[in-house]
């Protein structure tokens, strides 16, 4: 593991947060991506004595400088573990039974890649620094990128970039991708990003002031290669079944894919029908009442000064039952 330095983190959309997860005395809160703290040291700080957080994260890394920022507040426990994982495991059933056996008055959850692993070349999420092409948030487990990719067909991965990075020159990406595995060529994010590019090229790109074009295609694998959106409606649905009456859960999204998938299920759970045959609305029971219900943007000011927040959206969702 790395010297553990301390990066420059600015948590997104943190007053928005703050707003909207109102604490009561002797809160218990749930933070399921933990990811460097800065969430849950702001939320800490207006919590009570009373108060138990639980911060989960899947990336070991992200644990040790949360655990090191954060270590000396006895009401933070750090479990490692995806999400999507968390509800059945024995840890956090035994946590729950003894500190939140009510259920939770807040839960968050921050969706995506972190700046961490973003400005950690070693990681292998971004193709600004040569790395290796890993692409795990937990790197303990799970296939690489590159061994990921290497099981794909032609096909197969087509359609995960279309799908995942919404990317309309998928086929021909694939196509070269897997030309560089095939010829030796696609070791590290640099030689992905190239291959990329022998599709769209990145000069004319940068000229029209577009995004990078091998984003939509690191995205894609990035997601593929974590299962990011493989359980996320069934996340949240427990997520909402461990709230006390009354308790928020808040999600953070950074792009079209994951917003979807959170709106539409916290659109369902607060019983509205968005499926076909809508002139004779299926009637689902109303768990939830959405707050903000077109989601919330992060203010010009804090595009400005922390650019990555510009996509996230804030959605937030109050138990009823």
């Amino acid at each position: 593991m790395m010297a553990l330095e301390s990066p420059i983190h600015v948590p997104v959309l943190l007053q928005e947060v703050l707003d909207h997860l109102v604490l009561p005395p002797a809160a218990r809160v749930l933070d399921l991506t933990l990811g460097l703290g800065g969430h849950a040291e702001a939320l800490l700080a207006k919590a009570d004595a009373e108060t138990r957080y639980l911060g989960v994260d899947r990336d070991p890394e992200a644990r040790a400088r949360a655990l090191q920022r954060l270590g000396s507040d006895a009401r933070l426990t750090i479990m490692g573990c995806a999400y999507e994982d968390l509800w059945d495991e024995p840890q956090f059933l035994a946590w729950q039974v003894a500190q939140a056996p009510g259920g939770f008055d807040a839960i968050l959850a921050d969706l995506g890649v972190s700046t961490l692993q973003l400005r950690t070349p070693e990681r292998g999420f971004s193709f600004r620094d040569a790395g290796p092409l890993d692409m795990r948030m937990d790197p303990e487990h799970g296939l690489p990128a590159r061994a990921w990719i290497a099981e794909q067909t032609d096909e197969s991965l087509a359609n995960a970039i279309y799908q995942y990075g919404e990317e309309r020159a998928s086929r021909p990406i694939a196509r070269a991708i897997l030309r560089a595995l095939h010829e030796d060529r696609l070791e590290t994010t640099r030689d992905l990003a190239r291959a990329v590019y022998t599709v769209i090229p990145r000069e004319p790109a940068k000229r029209k002031g577009h995004s990078d074009p091998a984003t939509r295609t690191f995205q894609a694998i990035r997601i593929a290669v974590n299962g990011e959106l493989d359980r996320l409606a069934a996340s949240l649905e427990a997520a909402v079944a461990h709230l006390r009456p009354g308790g928020r859960l808040a999600v953070i999204s950074f792009h079209s894919l994951e917003d979807r998938i959170v709106k539409q299920t916290l659109r369902r759970l607060a019983g509205v029908y968005d499926g076909p045959g809508r002139t004779s609305p299926v009637v689902l029971p109303k768990l939830v009442k959405l707050v903000h219900p077109g989601g919330i943007a992060p203010s010009e000011a804090e595009a400005a000064v922390n650019p990555p927040s510009r996509s996230a959206r804030l959605r937030v969702a109050e138990r009823l039952l």
